[in-house]
């Protein structure tokens, strides 16, 4: 009997951070309907998003609206962008809580993927006219003129640099989008789509409802695909109102089509009956069973939550006896092998009390990552080619050693171990504490990219810890190398 579970990888994605009023001017006017809480955004607004990743240990994509953010009062010279057209003023909205937001989410980024969603997000093509919504026409069924795509885009950068956050300061764009209201434009055949332009910025993941552009035809059935450089994921709302504080998913896991699930900002926030430590226990919850059910896993982050979706859809994994497992990855289209896309392959196994997987190789070679949670075992798997691999597992009382005990929200690409040394190939986000399983005290630690710092590191009852900051809020991929 097959004891190898290879689980679809479950992630929410959080739209309409970045707003400083919650006040929603659209319902009954023509202005943007913001977060739907009739109230100011707050800094504990962030911390609980961050406090929720922290405590199920994923880094949250966050899609931010920066229009609010404008301190330099400049998007009057491009209309389309804001309700008040060329009248737009900001003046009431600056202040230094915009830069303490801002920096939280640089701060942050081990947690908080700060990832794009818009400027203003609706489309004003004229004076007290609105449109849904920014990236698309949904209302008329049309794709907006490229170029005010690219000015869309190049405002959200202008924002972006007013906090630092430019190339200029060794900050990427954002590798995440999620379009407002689901006006994405799918065309991946031809010159000009979406796709086309996001991801000759560096945008690489993204998720929308399908059912909302069938004009488009987008691949329903499937539920993902490539839009030129862009991997674009189906996602639904489960019953969790857009504006709906504190609100969960009503559908089952088990009845859920698609592994991404809608979610808004005020969904994670307290309401009239929770406080704000109730709500996120709720969510917390939420995520354990997730790890609890048979065949999901909660993703670390948004490369290798695309990244299993895919391995899902052109991988086979076999356990041909028990402790024998064959992977054909042979299958992977080529368009996924760009730069360091894709991340790992995530496995799962069912374990009894006080049983661990003592021995995980695959061809040979250690796991990369390893990590116990909810009665399960969790396999990271390294970066795999088109080819086919074996691996090897045993179970037993003892744990694993010479690998990472994943409970940071890292991408650990691969891990390569001898008598003199340890090659961790990583993706760090943020400030991280990676754990090295290891019978060996080392005697130095180095990073080969400046933008991956040692702060720290100790050694203490065959666990390393080493606390690794990455400069880039989109994250710094490098290795860090262990010496004995």
């Amino acid at each position: 009997m097959s004891k190898i579970i290879f689980p679809r990888p479950f992630a929410i994605a959080i739209d309409d951070l970045g707003w400083i009023n919650g006040n929603d001017d659209g319902e009954e006017g023509y202005g943007p309907y913001r977060t739907g809480l009739p109230r100011q955004m707050t800094m504990d607004d962030y911390r609980a998003v961050k406090d929720l990743a922290q405590r199920v240990g994923v880094r949250l994509q966050a899609l931010f609206i920066l229009g609010e953010m404008d301190r330099e009062n400049f998007l009057g010279a491009y209309p389309t962008t804001t309700h008040m057209r060329a009248n737009w003023d900001n003046q009431n909205n600056i202040s230094d809580l915009q830069e303490e937001m801002m920096e939280y989410a640089k701060q942050e980024a081990a947690y908080i993927e700060f990832g794009l969603h818009g400027v203003g997000h609706e489309y004003w093509p004229e004076d007290g006219k609105r449109r849904r919504a920014e990236w698309y026409n949904t209302e008329d069924d049309h794709p907006w003129p490229e170029e005010e795509i690219i000015n869309h885009v190049e405002c959200f950068i202008r924002i972006m640099k007013q906090y630092g956050i430019s190339q200029e300061n060794g900050h990427s764009f954002p590798e995440s989008f999620v379009p407002c209201a689901y006006s994405y434009y799918w065309n991946p055949k031809g010159k000009y789509s979406l796709g086309a332009v996001l991801g000759r910025y560096g945008v690489k993941f993204a998720n929308t409802d399908f059912t909302q552009i069938p004009e488009c035809d987008p691949p329903l059935e499937i539920g993902g695909g490539f839009d030129h450089k862009v991997h674009v994921m189906n996602r639904y709302n489960y019953g969790n109102l857009w504006s709906a504080p504190g609100k969960l998913p009503e559908t089952p896991l088990e009845e859920q089509p698609t592994d991404y699930i809608e979610t808004h900002w005020p969904n994670l926030l307290f309401n009239e009956n929770e406080n704000q430590e109730e709500v996120t226990a709720k969510w917390v919850k939420y995520y354990q069973a997730v790890q609890q059910s048979t065949d999901r896993y909660c993703a670390k982050n948004t490369a290798q939550m695309h990244s299993q979706w895919l391995y899902n859809r052109h991988t086979v994994v076999n356990e041909v006896s028990p402790g024998r497992v064959e992977i054909d990855n042979t299958k992977m289209p080529n368009e996924v092998y760009r730069g360091y896309f894709p991340s790992n392959m995530v496995l799962k196994i069912a374990l009894k009390k006080g049983e661990h997987v003592q021995k995980a190789t695959i061809d040979g070679e250690t796991i990369p990552a390893y990590f116990e949670d909810q009665g399960f075992a969790f396999l990271y798997l390294p970066q795999l080619i088109q080819k086919k691999y074996k691996m090897d597992y045993e179970l037993g009382s003892e744990m694993l050693s010479e690998t990472i005990w994943h409970t940071d929200t890292s991408g650990i690409l691969n891990l390569n171990h001898s008598e003199k040394s340890t090659k961790i190939d990583v993706c760090l986000y943020g400030t991280q504490q990676l754990n090295l399983m290891t019978t060996k005290e080392p005697e130095r630690i180095e990073s080969n990219n400046p933008g991956i710092k040692i702060k720290k590191w100790a050694f203490e009852n065959g666990m390393l810890t080493i606390v690794a900051t990455a400069h880039d809020i989109q994250g710094e991929i490098g290795s860090i190398k262990v010496e004995y």
